[in-house]
């Protein structure tokens, strides 16, 4: 008897759980989203971030609030993205860092596999090797290679913090070259970027959108592409694959997800509107401005993805020799 009455208390709770999720997506959103950030502003993530998140509340009837969270390589964005309530009142990017910090051994307060529910791809994000027009003359990324052999500790890279993506691109085409470089870490895309004009660090990998305006003003220059395409916004910038590394194709990525438990009623709503966004001719068109190439699919195959992706990046750590913490 006690038994029985034990699997009726469970099938209550069930339903009444199945209830409230039902009742709680039914009435979804009834308030402020907030859409967090793990990068300072000015980045191409942030831009990115803003152009959905405006016509995404207009689609939804709510405010989309842009929350930037920086610090830690995206693990402070990330542990509060991890530890909303999973409402649908929080949502937030997620990167490759997420699979790069589970490979290095970061100490997270969260399960970067398990912790987060997929909501859609955002964009693929090809990266170029952006340098400082007069600190680096070279034309051809074989040029800068050769040069920084026979002068070690010349060339130094901005780098947006341990473990970011856009180090662990450069570290990948240093072991892949055997170039000379020194590394030197910065707290986001701005401030690395502002070096690099200035000529306190020589070069840095970047979205060709946020060095666009420089590039135009011959302060920087763009030596190659990590897409094994040329982009179609920079179609004579030569990819890193056809000057003489053939197997290097390194795209980056941004995602949506949600903390774990969101209703999927409302992951499904947010994957929906987002997909209807991305049919916007202005929208693919201001994708199309930042080099990147516009996402899409379901949850379920954004999470595929990101399976594959811890993976993927098992390989590239390997061969860059990057360690775990």
């Amino acid at each position: 008897m006690m038994r029985s009455w034990r699997v009726i208390f469970a099938l209550c709770f069930i339903v009444f759980a199945m209830a409230h999720h039902a009742a709680q997506a039914a009435s979804w959103p009834n308030r402020p989203i907030h859409w967090i950030v793990p990068y300072p502003p000015g980045g191409g993530t942030d831009l990115v971030a803003r152009v959905i998140a405006a016509h995404l509340e207009k689609a939804l009837g709510q405010p989309v609030v842009v929350d930037n969270r920086p610090g830690g390589s995206t693990v402070t964005g990330t542990a509060v993205l991890a530890s909303a309530e999973p409402d649908g009142y929080t949502i937030g990017m997620v990167f490759d860092s997420l699979a790069i910090n589970a490979v290095l051994g970061v100490s997270t307060s969260y399960n970067p596999e398990t912790d987060f529910t997929p909501i859609i791809k955002l964009a693929d994000v090809p990266l170029v090797f952006t340098v400082n027009t007069q600190q680096v003359p070279m034309k051809t990324l074989p040029e800068l290679v050769t040069y920084s052999k026979s002068h070690p500790g010349w060339f130094t890279f901005g780098s947006l913090g341990p473990g970011s993506p856009h180090e662990i691109g450069f570290l990948w085409f240093k072991a892949m070259s055997k170039m000379d470089a020194l590394v030197v870490p910065y707290k986001g895309i701005a401030p690395a970027l502002q070096d690099v004009v200035g000529g306190q660090v020589k070069g840095m990998f970047v979205g060709v959108a946020v060095a666009d305006g420089y590039i135009d003003q011959g302060i920087l220059h763009t030596l190659g592409v990590t897409s094994p395409k040329r982009l179609p916004n920079a179609p004579n910038v030569p990819t890193i694959a056809e000057q003489g590394y053939p197997d290097y194709d390194y795209v980056t990525f941004y995602g949506l997800a949600a903390p774990k438990g969101t209703p999927p009623e409302i992951v499904e709503r947010l994957n929906t509107e987002i997909n209807r966004v991305f049919q916007m001719p202005e929208v693919r068109a201001q994708f199309e401005k930042t080099g990147a190439t516009i996402g899409g699919g379901t949850p379920r195959q954004f999470g595929e993805f990101l399976a594959a992706n811890f993976a993927k990046f098992k390989k590239i750590m390997a061969l860059t020799g990057e360690k775990s913490q």
